[in-house]
């Protein structure tokens, strides 16, 4: 009796292809709402308990965002709420959770919040990083005052820094930060609608100020370019379609079985954690250094491949 045999590379092609039509099978309604909205003029009104917006390229945030919702809050995915036109948000709690990048939010969940409209009785905002918050609590105070609104809740919970450049994921995975017990208090703390803002040091504005002499990059968006200027496939690649369904911009295409990167990008380096065949790497630029490992990516263990693509996945 014969049996069918097929390579790796053919495998992944194929599991590729199962996360991509799986995702759009089981978030079609969201998907199919945000494709429709992009074409509409009328205001979108969502309403509810506990929103929770959410952006998250590894699942750090995602994982934060649905321990925050519990049984009773919803999530709602930044990279699809973001096609909407004219959205007003009405619930007794709102809350925004996403990773910092460059001590900021990620333009991706500026432009969100800069369109949209925000009415609740409690606002609240969680930042996931991996070394330092630095000016965050103000920087978001002031985002949200200048989009009409005023947070109750500013807070953060240190986890594995997942910028490739800087850190070993490997050592990262292995290095405690509290991680579980911060959670706790933070949702302990929004579950009780407390009132707090993360202290923002002298030290804090030094590290801050000096980063971004240091680095010359822009103070709103220090890290949105273009995809085809910080990563690129390697040979390794398959062509099995996965870096298409984690990007947030839908930047990345397949072309003769290889993937091309190119469109916008939040540098949030999602198509490079999540490519099953470690085929994504960065392009070097200074004065950023090299990757430590380039065989070291992460995902958080709390979430699945199929959440991130179901999150970020673009019609």
């Amino acid at each position: 009796m014969s049996r069918n045999v097929i390579s790796r590379r053919e495998a992944l092609k194929r599991v590729g292809g199962f996360f991509a039509l799986t995702a759009m099978a089981s978030y079609s309604g969201l998907a199919a709402t945000s494709c429709q909205s992009s074409t509409e003029t009328k205001t979108t009104v969502v309403t509810g308990k506990r929103l929770i917006f959410f952006f998250s390229a590894t699942g750090n945030s995602l994982y934060v965002g649905k321990t925050i919702a519990g049984e009773e809050g919803q999530m709602l995915s930044i990279p699809q709420e973001i096609h909407k036109e004219n959205p007003v948000y009405e619930a007794e709690e709102i809350g925004f959770v996403f990773p910092l990048y460059c001590f900021i939010p990620p333009t991706i969940v500026q432009n969100f919040i800069r369109k949209s409209t925000f009415k609740a009785n409690y606002i609240f905002a969680v930042c996931t990083y991996g070394a330092n918050y630095t000016l965050f609590p103000e920087y978001f105070d002031k985002l949200a005052s200048e989009c009409g609104f005023s947070v109750n809740y500013i807070s953060a919970v240190k986890m594995v820094d997942t910028y490739l450049p800087y850190y070993n994921m490997e050592v990262e995975k292995a290095t405690d930060k509290n991680t579980e017990e911060t959670l706790a208090t933070v949702v302990a703390e929004i579950n009780r609608h407390e009132n707090y803002r993360l202290p923002v040091t002298e030290r804090d504005r030094f590290f801050y100020e000096g980063y971004y002499r240091h680095s010359g990059r822009d103070r709103v968006n220090p890290t949105f370019t273009r995809s085809e200027k910080v990563v690129y496939s390697t040979d390794a690649c398959v062509g099995c379609g996965i870096c298409t369904n984690v990007c947030p911009h839908g930047s990345w295409k397949v072309v003769n079985g290889k993937s091309v990167a190119e469109g916008d990008c939040e540098n949030c380096l999602s198509c490079v954690q999540n490519c099953p065949s470690k085929a994504i790497s960065i392009i070097r630029v200074d004065p950023e250094p090299d990757e430590p490992n380039r065989n070291a990516r992460y995902r958080n263990p709390n979430v699945t491949l199929i959440e991130i693509i179901r999150a970020n996945h673009q019609v």
